[in-house]
């Protein structure tokens, strides 16, 4: 019995030795498919032609110390992006994310002024015409046609988040690439869903002027989406809790908010007006 014993435990021990190695050796390509297949099959992911998350908007500012919160719409075919959240907040009410017929709207949420995520976005206008920004609640997720989208995919490793496995890939849009501005695309390493978009961008430094001195080296600003409550809706797997966090670090200061939806329902190919993908007053 104790040989049997033994016998079983190295046995289950090669075997999980080998499914590590195999992990290990996956390529990129292969990181990408299976995340397509973990969101549905085929017939299932192809038959969505527009796609609206309903649900409940969060907004908590920690430096400075701001809260609000209210409703949360976001709606998407493969070549628009409608995204709105309320915050029940005179200082700052609404949040628009837009992008229509190949252009970002991006309106001011206070009187000729940007929030932090409408400045970020604005100054890096990649996340938004490359599909990258809502991952897969929005139907312009690049991943779900490599083949229009063009992307350079490379593979960056392995980390853990929450105790969890995550397959990272360093991801470059289509003709742009950069040392300063760079995204990192996270999957589970059990599901493959997507978890989490990391964009950072690092700032030299100006070169010191006269009698000034000790500058830090660098400015970081990091936008981080975050997936997660994925379920199955449909022969579609979505996520339904979805949070967006911005952090910024200087030597002159220092800000951290975050922005999240929590889905109450989708919609599947709701009929849009022809006039719909604009935040203009219809």
């Amino acid at each position: 019995m104790r040989k049997l014993s033994r016998s079983l435990h190295w046995t289950l021990a090669i075997a999980c030795f080998a499914s590590v190695l195999n992990a290990q050796s996956l390529k990129p390509d292969e990181i990408v498919a299976k995340h397509i297949e973990s969101i549905g099959k085929k017939e299932a992911r192809d038959g969505i032609k527009t796609l609206m998350a309903v649900g409940q908007s969060e907004f908590v500012s920690l430096v400075p110390a701001i809260k609000g919160g209210g409703r949360a719409v976001v709606v998407s075919d493969p070549s628009n992006l409608y995204f709105i959240l309320s915050l029940n907040s005179k200082e700052y009410p609404f949040e628009k994310i837009g992008y229509f017929d190949g252009k970002p709207s991006l309106p001011f949420a206070t009187a000729g002024t940007r929030s932090l995520l409408g400045s970020f976005l604005s100054e890096h206008d990649k996340i938004l015409s490359s599909g990258l920004f809502n991952g897969i609640m929005s139907r312009r997720w690049p991943l779900l046609n490599l083949e229009k989208a063009r992307p350079v995919i490379t593979s960056g490793g392995t980390k853990k988040f929450d105790g969890r496995k995550i397959y990272a890939l360093n991801y470059f849009p289509s003709g742009d690439g950069s040392s300063e501005f760079t995204i990192r695309l996270y999957f589970d390493a059990e599901t493959f869903h997507h978890v989490r978009t990391e964009y950072r961008r690092q700032i030299p430094p100006k070169t010191p002027g006269f009698g000034v001195a000790n500058q830090i080296a660098y400015s970081t600003l990091v936008l981080t989406e975050s997936f997660s409550d994925f379920r199955l809706i449909d022969g579609v797997t979505l996520p339904h809790i979805y949070r967006v966090e911005f952090v910024s670090n200087s030597n002159n200061s220092t800000y951290q908010s975050a922005w999240g939806i929590k889905v109450g329902r989708y919609v599947f190919n709701q009929k849009l007006t022809p006039d719909f993908f604009t935040f203009d007053t219809k």
